[in-house]
């Protein structure tokens, strides 16, 4: 990602969410040269986005970055997990506390030693940061509902989820994962990590942000009804699932967030579907008036491949289903003063553009 500018100021907050390709990660500065990171994706040549945006701005992720979280297992959120966390040693590691279970684990275990496709797969990129932190004799910070995961010089950061029930449920499932002798490689399509995602809550001063992750109805719900979370109307939001329907809960909007915060999304595209559809579109806008993709439609489609008819009659019979995805990069950049209540400057990078801009061919 080039052309990103100077750093912010020691006492400006940023919130960078970096995108499409295949994947999300957001950067936060929290204030006094201190970042945050959340989730990861990757360029096209397989470095981390976040570690290429950190350097564009002449920072040493080594000795920036005082957390690095993953909010969930999915692709598109975990893909070069493990080089941030090797890159960024002495950084703090977060993850769902579900992932920590004896249960997940072994599961993880016998998965990674002789069943689990590696090909893209979220749960081997886990793998190899639980075994990056037990060579390093570290021990991840566990995310629960309504646990504060994170202080550092009057920044607070707050996980709101998964709850208790979520967290059980997802433990009894594991089992019909769990692969038999003999079984063929396989990966973990039974799994909704969304239900165990983690939503946070990062307040600085008179910042607040709320970052969704890829949190579906039932979790919102819950956090809803918590009288243990966190006060107060965040002032940027970053729009969880891709801005699906699955994942809206209009409480959210009502309750949690001031009158026409930011919003910011990553777009996402799988087997002729796009999200957000024009409906989620028609929906965020409704909500806010200022809300952002770090791609349009356009740059989200495959492109079309032009192939040696032999060729691809083999791949058809072969049962083979290949598709392309949008390398086109794109940013959204927010930043504030701490403490000055101005209102976000927000930058758009590549791709990126204004979600009423999002238009679906």
């Amino acid at each position: 990602m080039t052309g990103t500018g100077t750093p912010p100021g020691k006492e400006e907050f940023e919130l960078t969410l970096l995108g499409p390709g295949y994947g999300e990660s957001i950067v936060l500065h929290v204030g006094n040269g201190v970042w945050v990171l959340v989730d990861s994706c990757v360029t096209p040549n397989g470095i981390p986005k976040a570690l290429e945006y950190l350097e564009s701005l002449d920072l040493n992720p080594e000795h920036a970055v005082a957390l690095i979280v993953a909010t969930h297992w999915h692709d598109d959120h975990i893909r070069g997990m493990a080089h941030l966390v090797e890159v960024c040693n002495m950084a703090a590691f977060c993850c769902a506390s579900v992932f920590c279970e004896k249960e997940f684990l072994t599961l993880v275990g016998a998965l990674a030693d002789r069943h689990l496709s590696t090909v893209g797969s979220g749960v081997n990129e886990m793998y190899r940061v639980f075994s990056h932190l037990r060579r390093e004799d570290t021990k991840p910070t566990l995310a629960l509902a309504n646990r504060r995961i994170f202080a550092h010089d009057g920044c607070e950061i707050w996980s709101l989820s998964p709850d208790d029930a979520v967290f059980i449920d997802f433990l009894k499932s594991l089992d019909s994962c769990s692969p038999r002798e003999g079984q063929t490689k396989i990966r973990l399509p039974s799994l909704s990590p969304n239900t165990v995602a983690v939503a946070l809550w990062v307040c600085v001063g008179d910042v607040v942000v709320l970052l969704g992750s890829d949190l579906e109805k039932r979790g919102w719900a819950y956090i809803l009804q918590q009288k243990a979370r966190p006060a107060g109307g965040a002032s940027a939001f970053k729009v969880p699932h891709h801005g699906s329907a699955n994942a809206d809960e209009p409480g959210v909007w009502e309750r949690m967030l001031e009158s026409d915060p930011v919003a910011v999304l990553t777009p996402w595209h799988r087997g002729g579907r796009i999200l957000p559809s024009s409906r989620d579109v028609q929906r965020t806008l409704s909500y806010t008036e200022t809300a952002y993709a770090t791609a349009n439609a356009v740059s989200v489609l495959p492109s079309r491949v032009r192939r040696d008819r032999m060729v691809e009659r083999t791949i058809r019979e072969s049962g083979v289903h290949l598709r392309r995805l949008s390398l086109s990069p794109g940013a959204i950049r927010l930043r504030r003063p701490i403490g000055s209540q101005a209102r976000w400057e927000v930058e758009q990078f590549g791709s990126a553009c204004h979600l009423g801009d999002f238009v679906q061919p």
